[in-house]
């Protein structure tokens, strides 16, 4: 089974992961990384591993492994 890795010290709060995730597993974390950021979080119990995350993301914080 894939799983779902976050680099939260690149997110720069675009947001573009969380309007396109079709589960809506991602959401604002109401904490900042060292850069300021609110970061990404991922909810592992809504996630399926599509990776749409993973393409539009354009600061390279998701990583699907398996």
């Amino acid at each position: 089974m894939a799983t779902l890795h976050l680099s939260t010290e690149r997110c720069k709060s675009c947001g573009y992961c969380i309007l396109a995730c079709p589960s809506k597993a991602l959401s604002l974390s109401g904490s900042l990384n060292k850069e300021g950021y609110d970061y990404v979080a991922n909810d592992e119990a809504k996630c399926t591993k599509c990776g749409i995350c993973y393409t539009v993301c354009p600061d390279n914080v998701f990583e699907l492994s398996e």
